[in-house]
């Protein structure tokens, strides 16, 4: 995961990369993106997400895209980015749609999900979520516990969108909820809230998003 062709456990710091701008994991795999737009991925690629279209590990980083990569996002066993043109790509495993390309297919290759439009993204354990130039929220994937925010249990997936202005900012979890904040500075979330994940001042399940400050 650490992508410095070790298969041993680091206690020190090593170098990875160099002219990082930005990094994002998964559980075993890591996406990053350099100062000039590549994308690089490195780490377990058992259901292709990595991206560099095949199933195999790597231990030291892939180029997977040469530039114009604007933001990353990782979680689980998929990966997704944005791309300067505002277009939308994930990759790897597909499970209740959660790359949202209409299908429930592992990607080992990057697919497009949305042509223009998107800022930035957050993939989630089994979700994702990404917001438009618009301010709009949308979601796809693994709704268990309402937590795409849709006002369903339905799994999607396409996107669907939860909000249609004025979102600024995106946390899908690893685990059944998902957090945005808006341009007014307020707090929401949506899903399960067993353990008051939330922090509404409840433990109840939320299918659509609630304020939280």
């Amino acid at each position: 995961e650490l992508g410095q062709n070790l298969q041993l456990f680091q206690t020190t710091p090593k170098t990875v990369a160099n002219e990082v701008e930005a990094v994002a994991s998964g559980i075993f795999h890591t996406l990053i993106l350099k100062e000039d737009g590549s994308l690089w991925t490195t780490g377990s690629n058992f259901y292709g997400q990595l991206g560099d279209g095949t199933f195999k590990d790597r231990s030291t980083p892939v180029m997977v895209e040469s530039g114009g990569v604007r933001s990353i996002a990782a979680c689980g066993y998929h990966s997704l980015y944005v791309k300067d043109d505002g277009s939308l790509w994930g990759m790897g495993f597909n499970g209740n749609g959660r790359l949202g390309d209409g299908t429930t297919t592992t990607r080992k290759t990057p697919v497009e999900i949305l042509g223009s439009g998107v800022v930035r993204a957050s993939a989630g354990g089994a979700h994702s979520l990404f917001v438009k130039s618009d301010g709009s929220l949308w979601a796809m994937g693994h709704n268990g516990r309402g937590r795409l925010g849709d006002g369903t249990y339905t799994h999607r997936s396409n996107p669907v969108m939860i909000v249609d202005a004025n979102v600024t900012s995106i946390s899908a979890s690893y685990n059944y909820f998902g957090l945005f904040l808006k341009n007014d500075g307020s707090l929401w979330g949506m899903g399960g809230n067993n353990k008051g994940n939330l922090g509404d001042g409840t433990t109840a399940e939320r299918k659509t998003p609630v304020m939280i400050v």
